[in-house]
């Protein structure tokens, strides 16, 4: 006989997961009418709560969800690490989901996490839709959300976040500084799933910022668009190989673009900084151990994890509610060799 799950009984019931979650619990907020229906759908299915759930309550529920974008980027695995050494000090589990960068996998992550009953939800990146956050943070107030490089408008989401037109501005004003006169951007995505990060917007307007404050106009064709992965990076990169007039420079809005972007200077036979001068922003451990070493803006990952687990903590010990913050942290330049112009060629 197949499980039952809480999805089954929402669905025979036309209620949400998190309703039959709170009637499976105990909670007091369901209607008796609600609650009565439920009930009689738990008996008549069979619904048992799976090991998972079972496990979390019997530990009082000290699990923690984290749910991230990509795990393959070493930016979001490195802020993961952070959180989960701060989590596991301070007693506390940690059930990691990875949405891949779609909006309907963050959703199911969501789903599953209401069920395995956590105590804090941390999200880093566009990995949940803001409608569906805003559904769980109606039915769990008592749960503290964090959200990492990501602002949601909704009020009792805490923030964490990077000054990135701030730093996209200094790694810009940096090429110029190299004596580069043509300075292109590979940027993130703008639209879908991953557009709606903080980083995003912010990183292109700094760079047209500093282009502005260098008067110098920006050129469209001078921007191209990535999604953030190695491949839209070797991509991007032989689109901007291909204009008539290629750059002497390129900013990626982040190292796994970059990394992509030094790839495909290789195929064409051409290196960074020599040919075009390269910088990145994140500063994965990666970047350091290639040649050229990648120059590029350092996030402070390890901070991140660590302060969204003490803001859980700090959250977490006030039974009657919590109140949401927003923390803005800098990021600072990493010069390597791939932004190094000889001397000969500095203005």
């Amino acid at each position: 006989m197949p499980h039952v799950t809480l999805h089954d009984i929402a669905r025979r019931c036309n209620v949400s997961i998190a309703t039959v979650s709170a009637v499976v619990n105990e909670a007091e907020w369901v209607s008796q009418k609600t609650r009565s229906r439920v009930q009689r759908a738990v008996a008549e299915m069979g619904y048992h709560p799976n090991q998972y759930a079972r496990g979390l309550k019997q530990r009082q529920g000290h699990a923690v969800g984290v749910i991230v974008s990509d795990l393959t980027n070493p930016f979001f695995t490195q802020i993961v690490r952070s959180l989960s050494h701060a989590l596991n000090a301070a007693g506390r589990s940690l059930s990691l989901c990875d949405s891949d960068h779609q909006h309907l996998l963050g959703e199911s992550n969501l789903r599953m996490l209401v069920e395995g009953q956590i105590v804090g939800l941390v999200i880093i990146g566009d990995s949940v839709p803001e409608k569906a956050l805003e559904a769980f943070v109606r039915v769990r107030a008592r749960v503290p959300v964090i959200s990492i490089e990501r602002e949601y408008t909704i009020p009792q989401v805490s923030s964490l976040l990077v000054d990135s037109e701030r730093a996209a501005y200094a790694a810009t004003r940096h090429l110029h500084d190299r004596g580069c006169e043509r300075i292109a951007m590979i940027t993130g995505p703008s639209a879908g799933a991953g557009s709606a990060t903080f980083g995003r917007v912010q990183r292109h307007e700094g760079y047209r910022r500093a282009l502005a404050d260098l008067g110098r106009a920006s050129d469209p064709r001078l921007v191209v668009e990535g999604n953030f992965r190695f491949e839209s990076g070797r991509t991007a990169m032989r689109r901007l190989l291909a204009l008539d007039q290629r750059p002497d420079a390129v900013f990626a809005a982040n190292d796994m673009m970059a990394l992509g972007a030094l790839s495909a200077l290789r195929e064409a036979g051409l290196s960074a900084p020599d040919d075009i001068a390269l910088v990145g922003f994140d500063n994965v451990p990666m970047a350091g151990l290639i040649a050229p070493g990648l120059t590029t803006m350092a996030m402070p990952m390890a901070e991140l994890g660590d302060e969204a687990a003490r803001l859980l903590e700090t959250q977490l010990s006030h039974k009657g509610g919590h109140e949401a913050v927003r923390h803005v942290f800098s990021a600072e330049l990493v010069v390597r060799e791939s932004s190094l112009r000889p001397v000969g060629v500095l203005a």
